[in-house]
C-alpha cells in the first residue's frame, strides 16, 4: 500500500492520522484544504525526460511516486508476478486538461482579436492586427506552456501505460473512471481480473487533485460540495 495526503505522505503517517480520527485530505468542510503541490518527483529514476515532464499532468507524477511506494511495501525478493495489471482512476479534471483547453482557446480568442483590429473602426487605432495576434499567443505559451507533449501529458489513459513502463510491468493498462464510485470500481475491476485468472496480480492507483475552481464550481451547482469562495455549506474538493 501507499498513501499520499496533504496531511500524510506515507502509510504510517495515514496510520496516525486514523488512529486520531483526523481525516487524512484537510477539514471536510470549507475552504478546500492544503494540497500536494510541494512533493517534488525524481521524474529521472522513472525514465520520463525532463521535456515530458513540464507536460504531465501533475496527478500524473504523483501517481507513479504513489506506485513506487506501493510497490517498494508490496514486493518481496522474488518481485512481482509475470503478469501485472495498472489499473488507474482519475476524478474530474487534470491541471494540463484545463492549461490546454485555455491555450486552444485562447489562440482561437486572438485570431477573431486579429480579425477585429483589420475591420470597422478599429483598423485607425495604430494597431497592427498580426502583432496583437502574435503577442496574445506568445503570452498563452508563456502561462500555459507550448510543447510537442501537451497531448499526451493531458490524457488520464497514458497513466496507467507511464506506470507500467516505469517499473516494466508487464499486464494490461486502464484508466476508470464512475466520479465518486471511481475507488470502488477501479479495485472491483482488479478484483475481478484475479478471479476470472486474467491477471497474476494488480496495481491500483486512484488520485484526485484540486486543480482549480471550475470543478468545485460544477460540483458547488449541484449541492454536492462547497464553492470556491464558501465557508460551509457541504465538504471541500479534497486532494489525495
Amino acid at each position: 500500500m501507499s498513501a499520499l495526503y496533504p496531511r500524510a505522505r506515507g502509510l504510517e503517517e495515514l496510520w496516525r492520522l486514523l488512529v486520531a480520527g483526523a481525516p487524512p485530505s484537510g477539514t471536510g468542510a470549507g475552504p478546500a484544504p492544503a494540497g500536494l503541490g510541494d512533493i517534488e518527483v525524481d521524474v529521472a529514476r522513472f525514465g520520463i525526460p525532463p521535456a515530458q515532464a513540464a507536460s504531465m499532468a501533475r496527478l500524473q507524477l504523483l501517481m507513479v511516486e504513489a506506485a513506487r511506494q506501493c510497490l517498494d511495501d508490496a514486493t518481496g525478493p522474488g518481485g512481482l508476478p509475470g503478469r501485472t495489471d495498472v489499473v488507474v482512476g482519475t476524478c474530474l479534471g487534470l491541471d494540463r486538461q484545463y492549461a490546454n483547453a485555455l491555450r486552444v482557446d485562447g489562440a482561437r480568442y486572438a485570431r477573431d482579436l486579429a480579425e477585429t483590429l483589420a475591420e470597422g473602426p478599429w483598423r485607425h487605432t495604430g494597431t497592427d492586427p498580426r502583432d496583437a495576434e502574435r503577442e496574445l499567443n506568445d503570452v498563452l505559451a508563456r502561462r500555459l506552456g507550448a510543447s510537442p507533449h501537451d497531448r499526451v501529458g493531458e490524457m488520464a489513459s497514458t497513466i496507467p501505460a507511464r506506470i507500467a513502463s516505469a517499473f516494466k510491468l508487464r499486464g494490461r493498462t486502464l484508466a476508470v473512471e464512475s466520479a465518486d464510485a471511481t475507488s470502488y470500481w477501479a479495485l472491483a475491476h482488479a478484483v475481478d481480473s484475479l478471479r476470472a485468472g486474467l491477471t497474476d496480480a494488480a496495481l491500483v492507483v486512484v488520485g484526485q487533485r484540486d486543480e482549480g475552481r471550475f470543478a468545485r464550481r460544477a460540483l458547488a451547482a449541484k449541492g454536492i460540495a462547497a464553492g470556491p469562495d464558501e465557508a460551509g455549506g457541504g465538504p471541500a474538493l479534497a486532494e489525495g
